[in-house]
């Protein structure tokens, strides 16, 4: 995911939580993603509870460029 940031942070907000956070944890788990890593998506102006598309268990490039490609597009950035 790091390493595909550069190219997509102008239309896709990138949010990394630590699972050692309290806070964050619980936020992971507003969004179903109790276990890392984990990938989610949220709309445009949404919160926690809108969270879709998860993903469970590390992904590779192509697998991640898909879904990012597939979210930019569906919400027209």
């Amino acid at each position: 995911m790091h390493r595909l940031r550069p190219e997509y942070q102008d239309r896709v907000n990138f949010v990394i939580l630590d699972y050692d956070i309290g806070e964050q944890r619980e936020l992971a788990g507003e969004m179903g993603v109790a276990r890392h890593p984990a990938f989610t998506v949220l709309p445009p102006d949404s919160g926690p509870s809108h969270a879709s598309d998860r993903k469970f268990g590390p992904l590779n490039e192509e697998n991640l460029r898909e879904v990012l490609d597939g979210l930019v597009a569906s919400y027209g950035q």
